[in-house]
């Protein structure tokens, strides 16, 4: 078999020619390469819409974590004494330790599918550095 474009001797089993990067593959192999590759994004991009979405509720999780430990008083009138509780320091670590845990399992999620769906090999140094 030889290259259409350089003449170049070529294997059974390249896909492209080693002297001037040809494509070997028919017509038709090399558009069904390019619907699949466009199918798969098209799934990537709906998971990642979806991996977005579940950080709607962190902010109202967060809210209703800081408003559970906010400091709050009242007074006892069997005992005629004033009583404190909670904190803005302990409502805030409380806040902050809610958005690490929300992150922390969404990334463990998205890890989870990215192995089942397209069965990529976990990487979890990157995927916890990215953002979303």
């Amino acid at each position: 078999m030889f290259c259409e474009k350089c003449g170049n001797k070529l294997r059974e089993n390249h896909k492209f020619c080693t002297e001037c990067g040809h494509s070997n593959l028919d017509k038709q192999e090399l558009k069904l390469i390019i619907t699949n590759t466009l199918e798969q994004r098209w799934w990537f991009r709906l998971a990642k819409v979806f991996y977005i979405f579940l950080y709607i509720p962190l902010p109202f999780a967060i809210f209703s974590v800081w408003s559970e430990n906010d400091p709050y008083s009242y007074y006892s009138s069997y005992s005629n004494q004033y009583y404190n509780y909670g904190s803005y320091s302990e409502a805030f670590w409380y806040s902050l330790l809610t958005l690490i845990i929300w992150v922390i399992i969404l990334r463990l999620i998205k890890i989870t599918f990215l192995y089942i769906v397209f069965g990529e090999k976990a990487q979890w140094k990157k995927e916890f550095k990215k953002l979303f």
